[in-house]
C-alpha cells in the first residue's frame, strides 16, 4: 500500500481549517483513518474521465416506389401456365406449317394465266382450286391428273366432247375417266391464252417450280417477238405431241 505524503495531509489541514475556522490540533492528524492511507497517489492527483456518451442516431425508413410494391403485391404465373408458355414457341412452328404455301407472284404469263383460270375455271375447279363441279386441282392433284404439261392443254383445247366419255382422264395410270361436262376451249381461247392458264394452274396449285421457269421463258420469249401464239389450237387435229414442240422452242 502507498502511504500520503506529509504534505498533502498539510495540505488538508490547511483547507479544512480555512472552511470551519477553527485550527485542529496536532493530533487530528493522527485521528485520520489510517484506511484512508490506502488511496493510491496515482487516484488523487489524476482526474476521474468522464466516459463519453454515444448518441443514437434516429431510423429513417425507406418506403418502396409504388412500381416496386404493385410488382411485389402482383399475382404471380401459376407453374403450369409457365409450361404451357414455354411450349408456345414449339406450338407457333408446327401452326405455320401446316399454312399454305405462299401464292406464286403472278407476272407476266403467269398473271394473264390467272385472270384467265378466274373467269373461265373458278366456277367449275373452285376460287382456290378446292374442286366443285369440276375435279380438285390443290395439294398436287393437278401434277398427278396430267404428269406432262402438254397433255393437258391438249384436254383443255378439246374437252370432254373431244376425248369421249369413258376415255382416261388425264394419266391412264390415275384410273380417272371422262365424265362428261367440261367445254372445249379451243375456239375461245387463243395458244397464249391456254398456256399460260395452264402455267397457273401448275405453278400455284401443283406447286411447280417447272411451270415457273418455264412461265419467265415464254415471257423472255414473246417479249423478244421470237414467238407468237396469237394463233388458235385445232381441236379436231391438235395433238400433245405437236404440242410439245411449242414448249421446246422456248429453252
Amino acid at each position: 500500500m502507498v502511504e500520503i505524503p506529509e504534505h498533502l495531509l498539510k495540505r488538508s489541514k490547511s483547507a479544512r481549517e480555512r472552511m470551519t475556522g477553527q485550527t485542529a490540533s496536532s493530533d487530528d492528524s493522527s485521528e485520520i483513518d489510517e484506511s484512508q492511507n490506502t488511496t493510491p497517489a496515482a487516484e488523487i492527483d489524476s482526474p476521474v474521465e468522464a466516459s463519453p456518451q454515444k448518441s443514437e442516431e434516429p431510423v429513417v425508413v425507406v418506403e418502396d416506389a409504388p412500381y416496386v410494391t404493385a410488382a411485389k403485391t402482383r399475382n404471380k404465373i401459376p407453374w403450369w401456365a409457365a409450361s404451357a408458355l414455354l411450349c408456345l414457341p414449339i406450338w407457333a412452328v408446327v401452326y405455320v406449317g401446316t399454312l399454305e404455301r405462299p401464292s406464286v407472284e403472278a407476272t407476266g404469263v403467269l398473271q394473264h394465266g390467272a385472270e384467265i383460270y378466274a373467269q373461265r375455271c373458278s366456277s367449275c375447279h373452285g376460287a382456290n382450286g378446292g374442286g366443285g363441279a369440276g375435279y380438285k386441282l390443290t395439294d398436287g392433284e393437278v401434277m398427278i391428273t396430267f404428269p406432262h404439261m402438254e397433255d393437258m392443254v391438249e384436254w383443255i383445247t378439246k374437252g370432254s366432247d373431244g376425248f369421249g366419255v369413258g376415255n382416261p382422264y388425264g394419266s391412264p395410270e390415275r384410273g380417272r375417266i371422262v365424265a362428261g361436262g367440261m367445254p372445249a376451249f379451243g375456239d375461245v381461247l387463243n395458244a397464249e391464252e391456254i398456256i399460260s392458264v395452264v402455267l397457273h394452274e401448275r405453278a400455284v396449285f401443283g406447286n411447280s417450280e417447272e411451270a415457273v421457269i418455264l412461265a419467265t421463258e415464254l415471257d423472255h420469249t414473246i417479249e423478244a417477238g421470237e414467238m407468237d401464239l396469237d394463233m388458235y389450237f385445232d381441236a379436231e387435229t391438235i395433238t400433245s405431241s405437236e404440242i410439245a414442240e411449242i414448249f421446246e422452242d422456248t429453252h
